[in-house]
């Protein structure tokens, strides 16, 4: 299922389907000899033109000779050869080449004539059946056409090891195929040998994040995968992807007969069958360690009156910013995003402000190497200089009278189609010092009359500089926002301009609807709106709260992922496994439907979720299908009618039966 060995017979009849199609060792009869000769010969004189150069090779190399043979035994050499029918390429060899048991030193690789060579810098292990898997490596020297799966199994002791382990690896928060990840099996149980020592076996996942381990000893084994980004054989806690199987590993193998009941009358009776090998696929799920690495990331004087500053890791329980070239208290105010990982500064002193140069402190908590924590103290230099020296001084307009600065509130307003499930939301370019709501104005308009409406005018606590202005907004109104100039301050005495905005609301059947019917479980769920491409966007997050009926409504039409997060911890995030307490991330799964919402339509999905230890993301597009059935239906129609338009006795000369 995994793996392609030579000689096998599949392996036979493909080389043999090879010689067949190369017209090696055929033997024509006369007369198609002579058919043939005759339609070349007369094909080439009522044709005159430059030559086209045949069809394209489209067939890969075909392998004829290995030296170790494969499932050689007892084998002692230096080096191995493999012999194919043409000239090949071997650039990706090194990289791609994955030899089990890992060797210390890479081996070399080289061709010469038709054959690839690769050379052991290194004493094999006595005693050990190695694999070497090439994936799909070697192409031919013409068109690159790749071997596929070219694989090759030999033992340096007196038998082979055939048991096997295999399966699939993918991403934990995304079900997605993991490609070219470390797989390892370790004959130790100690957590830390992953860590510290290089496996016993390792494999590669293809790009389907399949691996396989077939020439491994009896025995009990850890299973692990890594990212390996550093190429050490081994893993890095917090710095690459990581996935670990619960339990151990036991691989074996059990011949399974079936009495081949066609040899009816016979005098013994014929025995079939085929070798069952355990443990069943193992699916693994790859996260990152949410491991402490403590450090200023970044320090900048973006304006004069503001600083960026970023961290490893968040700071929310200790920070502490001192002005080494300047006395002052109270001259900032911090603006952080929801991880406390990257905060914005703004510098509420003018005088300190006016400076081109701001020596800091930074003081922040840190762990040592024994994971206490202490107090690091981070010196910094910030500079600023104006590109052109300011005019400090208040212009005057024509009347004499000082200008005043004003800002422009940013906001999410569509003047037509405005939807219906969202608040007004209005963004100020700098930290508010006063905003006077009953400044604000909200208008429902009619043909008739104009209705004064009393909204509700809230700060958002999920993002900085941000007023909502909530109403339960009608289907295909219209409404007016008035905001009086100078009703709101900034923390340096900007105001804000008037603002007269007019909108309407969108239809009410305009949107869709998608209702979970989900079967109970043990664990809290939060139910995920994504968009379809392939980065997932989030655009809607709903706890599954009151039952377990989940409803995204006012929806716009378009395509949707629909995704649960098995929130364990409670925590309303997902979040990565823990390898110290053996903790496995987080669960996911995805609806195995990509949703095409359309307008006034609605539609419930009954969702099993049961735990499926294939951790499956099959996601139809039913469009796409029908549109690909379609397509198919119409070359096929074609095909038929060009059928139908030749007449007959030109559908070529008749072909004997086989050669």
């Amino acid at each position: 299922m995994f793996a392609t060995h030579f000689y096998s017979g599949s392996d036979r009849n493909m080389i043999m389907k090879e010689c067949f199609l190369r017209g090696a060792g055929r033997q024509f009869p006369v007369w198609v000899a002579i058919a043939l000769g005759g339609v070349l010969f007369f094909g080439r004189c009522a044709n005159q033109g430059m030559p086209t150069g045949g069809p394209r090779d489209s067939i890969p190399p075909v392998l004829v000779e290995s030296t170790p043979a494969m499932r050689c035994t007892g084998f002692t050499g230096k080096e191995i050869r493999l012999t194919f029918n043409e000239y090949i390429v071997p650039d990706e060899v090194s990289e791609e080449l994955v030899v089990s048991p890992p060797l210390t030193k890479r081996p070399s690789v080289r061709t010469k004539s038709k054959s690839l060579i690769v050379a052991f810098n290194e004493d094999l292990k006595p005693g050990m059946t190695y694999s070497m898997d090439f994936k799909n490596s070697v192409a031919d020297n013409n068109e690159r056409n790749p071997y596929p799966g070219l694989r090759l199994l030999f033992s340096t002791g007196d038998q082979i090891d055939t048991l096997r382990v295999a399966g699939m690896v993918k991403t934990a928060a995304r079900l997605d195929p993991q490609e070219k990840i470390i797989v390892m099996l370790y004959a130790s149980h100690e957590d830390s040998a992953v860590t510290r020592t290089v496996p016993d076996y390792i494999a590669r996942t293809d790009s389907r994040g399949l691996y396989l381990f077939d020439n491994v000893k009896p025995g009990s084994y850890r299973l692990y995968a890594v990212n390996d980004a550093n190429t050490n054989l081994r893993y890095d806690p917090g710095a690459e992807e990581f996935a670990f199987c619960d339990s151990l590993v036991v691989p074996s193998a059990e011949f399974v007969a079936q009495p081949d009941t066609l040899a009816v009358g016979a005098d013994s009776l014929l025995i079939t069958g085929h070798t069952l090998f355990r443990p069943d696929p193992i699916y693994l799920r790859t996260f990152t360690e949410e491991f402490f690495e403590q450090y200023l990331d970044k320090s900048v004087r973006d304006t004069r009156n503001k600083c960026t500053f970023v961290f490893g890791e968040p700071v929310s329980d200790t920070l502490g910013l001192r002005l080494l070239n300047q006395e002052a208290d109270r001259w900032y105010l911090i603006e952080h995003n929801p991880e406390w990982d990257s905060l914005t500064v703004w510098i509420t002193d003018t005088l300190i402000a006016r400076m081109d140069t701001l020596q800091l402190e930074v003081a922040y908590n840190q762990r040592d190497s024994v994971q206490q924590t202490f107090l690091q103290r981070d010196t910094v230099e910030l500079l600023f200089t104006d590109r052109e020296k300011q005019d400090t001084r208040r212009r005057r307009r024509d009347d004499g009278a000082p200008q005043v600065t004003l800002f422009s509130f940013s906001d999410n307003i569509k003047t037509a189609g405005f939807d219906l499930n969202l608040p007004i939301r209005l963004q100020t370019p700098e930290p508010v010092g006063q905003f006077d709501f009953g400044a604000i104005r909200l208008h429902a308009l009619s043909e008739k009359d104009t209705t004064l409406l009393q909204p509700s005018i809230t700060r958002d606590t999920t993002e900085w500089r941000t007023y909502r202005i909530d109403w339960p907004w009608e289907a295909e109104a219209t409404y007016l926002l008035e905001i009086d100039s100078a009703a709101c301050t900034s923390i340096y005495g900007v105001v804000n301009q008037k603002v007269r905005k007019q909108f309407t609301t969108q239809k009410e059947d305009f949107y869709g609807k998608i209702i979970l019917d989900l079967t109970p479980t043990s664990e809290p769920l939060i139910a995920e709106l994504l968009d379809p491409s392939k980065e997932e966007k989030l655009l809607r997050s709903l706890p599954v709260t009151g039952g377990n009926r989940v409803t995204f409504d006012y929806l716009p039409p378009s395509k949707y992922k629909v995704r649960i997060l098995f929130d364990r911890n409670g925590n309303g995030r997902w979040d990565p496994g823990v390898f110290t307490s053996r903790e496995q991330p987080e669960r996911v799964a995805y609806l195995p439907e990509i949703v095409k919402v359309r307008s006034n339509w609605e539609k419930v999905f009954q969702w099993d979720l049961k735990p499926d230890p294939t951790f499956p993301k099959v996601l139809i597009d039913k469009e796409e299908e029908e549109q690909r059935l379609k397509q198919q239906q119409e070359q096929q129609r074609r095909d038929s009618e060009r059928e139908r338009e030749i007449p007959d006795g030109e559908q070529g000369f008749p072909m004997p039966g086989r050669f």
